[in-house]
């Protein structure tokens, strides 16, 4: 693994707790306790944010994984030593349009004087898949408020992406969304999922101006 820089951490990029649960499929609730503890220490405000935002960036999410999976095998310094190694590396740093995590974490790294081998590679894969529709997530999902009355939609479309969770929650498989709504794709409803997962709806759902037209009839 080679160290990382500074340039390299301004140019690596940053999630929420709340999306950091999601690519970790942790709760927020632990992800914020972890960050209480200490145990990580990424914790600034994005650019330009009026209030302090808790930000983690690919290292932090990645010790996240491996600390659940390795839960029973990690010491305290064994995890303090995993997270060393982990922010020293050099992650986050790929050409446009590719994972933050991927190919350069096909390594292995030794603990506690090599008593312990972690081997990083499909644990990268599964989060590199994860971290790619999270960010399409952004790229497909659209509020516009001549479209639905701004609920979030995904793009070229008038699907719901709400709905589309609603659906998944109800039993429904990808197959059978994409029977019923041809114009979608498999990334679409992938992304769907995840921008609902990392945006809960909150409060009382946008007057539709439909609404107001059945009300008035």
């Amino acid at each position: 693994m080679r160290a990382t820089t500074a340039r390299d951490n301004a140019r690596a990029p940053t999630v929420t707790p709340v999306e950091a649960a999601w690519l970790t499929e942790l709760s927020p609730k632990t992800i914020n306790a972890t960050i209480d503890r200490g145990e990580l220490k990424a914790v600034k405000s994005r650019p330009g944010a009026k209030k302090r935002v808790r930000n983690l960036g690919p290292a932090d999410v990645l010790y996240l994984m491996l600390r659940k999976e390795l839960a029973a095998v990690l010491s305290a310094s064994a995890k303090r030593e995993l997270y060393q190694r982990l922010t020293e590396a050099r992650l986050g740093v790929l050409p446009e349009g590719k994972s933050p995590i991927g190919e350069q974490c096909d390594v292995e790294i030794q603990l506690a004087g090599g008593v312990i081998r972690i081997e990083l590679k499909s644990t990268c894969v599964r989060l590199a898949k994860r971290w790619r529709a999270l960010r399409t997530a952004t790229q497909i999902v659209v509020s516009d408020r001549n479209i639905r009355g701004g609920e979030p939609v995904i793009r070229g479309t008038r699907v719901p992406v709400y709905m589309i969770a609603d659906l998944v929650k109800q039993g429904a498989d990808i197959r059978e969304i994409l029977e019923d709504y041809p114009s979608l794709d498999a990334q679409m409803v992938e992304a769907a999922l995840a921008y609902t997962q990392t945006k809960p709806k909150r409060g009382r759902p946008p007057n539709a101006p439909w609404t107001n037209l059945k009300r008035a009839s």
